[in-house]
C-alpha cells in the first residue's frame, strides 16, 4: 500500500510539473527548446559549444552569465545547448553547417517548418552581443 502511494504521489508531482510555467531562464535540450519555443512564440537560440573551446569559456563567463544577457534571453528566447562533442550534436553540427564553436543559430516557427532567421560565430563583447540578440529579435518577428 505504502508503494502504491508513493507512485501516485510522484504521478501527480510530475504532472503538476508538466502543467507548470516553464523555466526560460534555463537552457534545455535541443528538442524540448524546440517544442518549447513552438508553443510559446519564441525564438529559439542554439548554442553549439564544445567543452575543449576556450572561446566558449569566455562567451560562458563574460557574457552568457551577464545579468543583462541572461534577462534578455530569459524575457525573449529559449536556449537550445548542444554540445558538439556528444552523437546528437555532431549530427546537428552537420545539419547546421556549424563551423566551429561557439555558434549561435536563431530559429522561429514559421509556416509550419523551423526558419533559420541568423546566426552568429565566435566570441565576442557583451554589448555587442546584446545588440545582435535585438536585431535577431527584430528579424524574427516574435519577440516584444
Amino acid at each position: 500500500m505504502y508503494a502504491y502511494r508513493v507512485l501516485w504521489s510522484l504521478a501527480l508531482l510530475a504532472l503538476a510539473a508538466a502543467w507548470a510555467a516553464p523555466d526560460f531562464g534555463r537552457w534545455y535540450p535541443y528538442g524540448m527548446a524546440l517544442n518549447l519555443a513552438q508553443s510559446h512564440g519564441r525564438v529559439v537560440m542554439v548554442y553549439f559549444h564544445s567543452p575543449h573551446c576556450p572561446y566558449c569559456d569566455q562567451m560562458n563567463t563574460f557574457v552568457l552569465s551577464d545579468p543583462q544577457v541572461s534577462s534578455f534571453l530569459e524575457d525573449r528566447f529559449v536556449v537550445a545547448s548542444v554540445d558538439t562533442e556528444t552523437p546528437e550534436g555532431q549530427e546537428l553540427s552537420r545539419r547546421y553547417r556549424v563551423p566551429g564553436t561557439p555558434t549561435f543559430v536563431f530559429l522561429v516557427f514559421r509556416k509550419g517548418a523551423w526558419e533559420e532567421v541568423g546566426r552568429f560565430f565566435g566570441s565576442r563583447p557583451r554589448a555587442q552581443f546584446l545588440s545582435e540578440l535585438r536585431q535577431i529579435c527584430a528579424k524574427g518577428g516574435v519577440c516584444e
